[in-house]
C-alpha cells in the first residue's frame, strides 16, 4: 500500500508522524483572513501569499492530495541561558536549506515521492496548521498552535502538495483545549491572544521580533508599549505554549542537553549580539538564527530592547557603543534602551548622541528616550 510505504520512509528519516488529506481548498482559512484582514494582510497577500495558497492548487496545479509531515523538535534539553530569549523552534534549526538536517529530511521525502511518480509542490508554503488538522495529525489549541497527540505543540509541520491520489484521513477541525482553560491567553503579556483561537499578530512578541521593518506590509517599528513587554526575547516567544497544560509534561521531562546549543548559547546572548561584527553574524549567528531575519540589524535591535528591559546599568557601555552603529535602527533602539535603564550616565550619552544625529526618526527616538532617562 503506497500510503504505508510513504509513512514508513518518513518515519525512517526522522519525522514523527504523517497524514494525508485532499487538495481541496481551505475555505475557513479564507474566511478568517477576510475577517481579520487588518492584522493579516502582510501574510495573506504579501510574503507567504496565504490567501492564494488556501487553494493548494496554487502551489501545484495538478495537486490531488497533501502529504503532512510532523516533526517533534523537543527531543533534547534546551540551554537555560537561552530560556526567555530565543524560542525553542528557532533554537531547533528547522530550516529548509540542504545543509541543515531538517532541510535534508524535506529533500529526501520530496525525492521519494517523485520516485513514486508524483509531482510535488512546496512553494509558496501551504497553510501547514490547517492541513495538519484536516489530515488528522493534530488539533488546534486556543493559542492557535496545532497539538500533536502525545507531543503537545512543540512540533514543526511540513505540507507537500502531490499529484498522486492518496487515501485521505480528513477530519473536522477540533480543539485540543477544554472550554474553561485560558492559561495561554493569560500568559500573553501584550494581549495578542485576545480570545480562544484568535490572535492579533501585530501584538505578538514573536511577530515583533522578526517582522517590523523586515517583512513587506508590516509596520516599520516595534510599538513602544510592545517593546516594554517583550522582556528579553530576541527571536520568537514561547510564553503561550509554555503556559499550556498540554505541554506541561514535556516541560518537566528529563532530557539529554543539546551539545551544540550548550556550546553556542553563550555566543547568542544579547550582550554578544548587540555590537556584533559582520563576520560574527555570518559565521556564528546566521547559520543558527537565520529563519525570517536576513539582516543582523534586526537581532541587534532586539538585543537592545532585551538589554533595556533588564534595567541593568552594567549594559550601558554596550549600548553606548550601539549609539554609534552605522545602522539607524540600531542607534534608535539603543537610545530607547538607555532611556529605559535611565541614570545620569545614560542621559549624558543620549545628549551627546543627539547632538551629532541628523534630524529624523532616530533623533526623535533619542529625544523620547531623554524624557524617560
Amino acid at each position: 500500500m503506497l500510503e504505508q510505504e510513504i509513512r514508513e520512509y518518513a518515519l525512517d528519516i526522522g519525522f514523527d508522524d504523517i497524514g494525508y488529506t485532499t487538495a481541496e481548498p481551505f475555505p475557513q482559512l479564507t474566511e478568517a483572513l477576510d475577517e481579520r484582514r487588518n492584522g493579516y494582510s502582510w501574510v495573506s497577500e504579501g510574503l507567504l501569499q496565504i490567501a492564494s495558497v488556501a487553494d493548494p492548487r496554487y502551489v501545484l496545479p495538478s495537486a490531488k492530495s497533501i502529504v503532512v509531515l510532523v516533526y517533534d523538535y523537543y527531543k533534547q534539553a534546551y540551554p537555560a541561558q537561552l530560556e526567555g530569549c530565543i524560542g525553542k523552534a528557532y533554537q531547533s534549526r528547522l530550516y529548509p536549506g540542504k545543509k541543515r538536517l531538517f532541510g535534508s529530511r524535506l529533500r529526501l521525502i520530496r525525492e521519494f515521492l517523485q520516485e513514486k511518480g508524483m509531482e510535488v509542490g512546496v512553494r509558496p508554503a501551504m497553510p501547514e496548521r490547517q492541513a495538519a488538522v484536516r489530515a488528522g495529525v493534530g488539533e488546534f489549541g486556543c493559542n492557535t498552535f496545532v497539538y500533536s497527540p502525545g507531543r503537545g505543540s512543540y512540533i514543526a509541520i511540513a505540507s507537500l502538495a502531490v499529484s498522486g491520489e492518496l487515501e485521505p484521513q480528513n477530519k473536522i477541525a477540533a480543539s485540543a483545549c477544554s472550554d474553561n482553560c485560558n492559561k495561554c491567553i493569560e500568559a500573553c503579556p501584550t494581549g495578542a491572544l485576545y480570545a480562544p483561537f484568535k490572535m492579533d499578530p501585530l501584538r505578538c512578541i514573536a511577530f515583533n521580533t522578526y517582522a517590523p521593518g523586515n517583512f513587506p506590509g508590516t509596520p516599520d517599528d516595534i510599538p513602544v508599549d510592545i517593546r516594554e513587554k517583550m522582556g528579553t526575547w530576541i527571536y520568537g516567544c514561547d510564553l503561550c505554549q509554555d503556559a499550556c497544560p498540554h505541554n506541561s509534561k514535556r516541560l518537566k521531562q528529563k532530557l539529554v542537553p543539546d551539545a551544540f546549543l550548550e556550546e553556542m548559547a553563550p555566543k547568542l546572548a544579547p550582550q554578544k549580539l548587540l555590537n556584533m561584527s559582520d563576520l560574527y553574524y555570518h559565521s556564528i549567528v546566521q547559520p543558527i538564527l537565520y529563519g525570517y531575519m536576513w539582516e543582523k540589524k534586526f537581532l541587534q535591535r532586539n538585543s537592545a530592547i532585551a538589554l533595556g528591559n533588564t534595567g541593568d546599568p552594567d549594559t550601558v557601555e554596550l549600548l553606548a557603543t550601539a549609539l554609534e552603529d552605522p545602522q539607524e535602527m540600531v542607534r534608535a533602539y539603543a537610545a530607547w534602551a538607555l532611556g529605559r535603564i535611565g541614570g545620569k550616565k545614560g542621559k549624558a550619552l543620549l545628549e551627546k548622541a543627539l547632538a551629532r544625529e541628523e534630524p529624523g526618526k532616530t533623533s526623535e527616538e533619542m529625544k523620547a528616550a531623554l524624557t524617560q532617562a
